[in-house]
């Protein structure tokens, strides 16, 4: 197997996590019916200098993510869109009045004042904005490593005058150098801010992905958070690929939230309701606006999730359950995992023989001869999140009657502090439904 199919195949998967979707820092208001929204206006991504990133060439970059983006709403999550980003030929055929659409991308003074004539002009329910906060590459090499490997041969038969049998097993050590290798690890950030009619925002969310692949060259890569292959790459052409992930991911984020929102019409819930006092965060993370919207965000929205007690979302007494929350690590961290190998048996050759056995029936035996195949996986660089605390449920009197403490780390930190949550969750469903 040569490098490029050991990237895509088997270099990270090993080390991949089970998760099918990695989920971003999500926040929104559930006073603002943004689950019922029918349409929204959807801007054009605006690059690392602020500026919005359009063109009428649709093989052109700019062209490619902003309709990607918008295809994603259209057609996964059935919202109706006006895709500032890309003037598709039927929309251009709806479009009577362009100049109309022209006057969304005026220099507004506040998203007030931008989201009354996004109103007046479109009628939209909405509209959201798509910030490119980090799009790079960073080429590295794998170097070269020399391993002392235990090698192994034998021969296995089957079917023959002796029954199965294994023989002419032999071990030795050999000295196997992994060669270097030349990568591009690719990084890209993205953070959506949505608004109302009112410019009120409503919703926020945050991702970055990091994709691999072979500097100088067309490969196939692994996603490091989803596991899936993608097509191929090259260093001047990652920057739509790598966003088409954070689209799915947000797509499928925002697709929850309108799932949420289907559940809480049927969902039955027992006569108990939670209340929240809230959560020690460090000071990073309780310092920053989409971790800590996230955070608040998924402590209320997974106790709707996991368990079946009424959800006291703005405090109005009607709680005499609380939970409140310590979390003392929120991070995302990266480590190097050096070149290593791994083995596997490989068929050298393969024989059948004729055999009569002592009262003349003729029989065929099988003869297979193995020995140890080497597999080599260059460096990489690991990303592992880490979210560590406690969350308790308390009465009204401070009595903890529930508490969860962990260490947990996914892809994501968003993931990893899922993991806290529901874990925690499941022993408060327990304890107030008695199950």
């Amino acid at each position: 197997m040569n490098w490029k199919k050991i990237v895509a195949a088997m270099s990270f998967a090993a080390i991949l996590p089970s998760t099918a979707f990695a989920h971003g820092e999500l926040w929104y208001d559930p006073t603002s019916h943004l689950p019922q929204f029918k349409k929204i206006v959807v801007y054009p991504f605006r690059g690392l200098d602020g500026e919005f990133k359009k063109s009428e060439d649709e093989k052109s970059e700019e062209y490619l993510a902003n309709d990607f983006f918008d295809k994603r709403f259209v057609r996964k999550l059935k919202i109706k869109t006006i895709p500032l980003g890309s003037s598709l030929k039927e929309n251009k055929e709806i479009r009577v009045d362009e100049e109309k659409y022209q006057s969304l991308y005026q220099k507004f003074p506040s998203e007030k004042e931008r989201a009354e004539t996004v109103s007046s002009v479109t009628g939209a329910d909405g509209y959201i904005l798509t910030d490119i906060t980090r799009a790079e590459i960073e080429p590295h090499t794998s170097p070269a490593k020399t391993v002392t490997v235990q090698m192994r041969s034998w021969t296995e038969e089957t079917g023959g005058p002796n029954g199965n049998r294994t023989y002419d097993e032999r071990n030795w050590n050999i000295s196997h150098t992994i060669p270097a290798q030349e990568l591009v690890l690719y990084h890209m950030g993205a953070n959506y801010n949505m608004y109302n009619r009112t410019g009120k925002k409503i919703m926020t969310y945050r991702n970055f992905e990091h994709t691999y692949g072979e500097s100088g060259a067309v490969v196939a890569v692994t996603n490091l958070f989803t596991g899936k292959s993608k097509k191929a790459l090259k260093p001047d052409r990652y920057k739509v690929e790598v966003f088409k992930d954070i689209v799915n991911e947000f797509r499928k984020d925002f697709e929850d939230i309108q799932d949420n929102f289907k559940d809480n019409k049927k969902k039955e819930r027992i006569a108990k309701t939670i209340g929240f006092k809230g959560i020690n965060l460090p000071s990073k993370t309780g310092g920053d606006e989409y971790s800590l919207k996230s955070a608040y965000f998924s402590m209320k929205d997974l106790a709707f999730k996991y368990t079946d007690a009424q959800i006291d979302y703005n405090g109005d007494g009607s709680a005499k359950y609380f939970v409140q929350g310590t979390i003392n690590n929120y991070s995302l961290d990266r480590k190097w995992i050096e070149p290593y190998v791994t083995l596997y048996n490989k068929l050298v050759k393969e024989e059948k023989k004729d055999w009569i056995d002592s009262k003349g029936v003729k029989h065929t035996m099988k003869i297979k001869k193995y020995e140890t195949g080497i597999t080599d996986h260059h460096g990489y660089w690991q990303y592992t999140a880490t979210v560590n605390g406690t969350f308790n449920l308390v009465d009204s009197s401070g009595k903890v009657l529930v508490s969860h403490t962990a260490n947990e780390t996914d892809d994501k930190e968003a993931d990893a502090y899922r993991h806290l949550l529901k874990d925690f969750y499941g022993k408060v469903n327990k304890y107030l439904t008695g199950k």
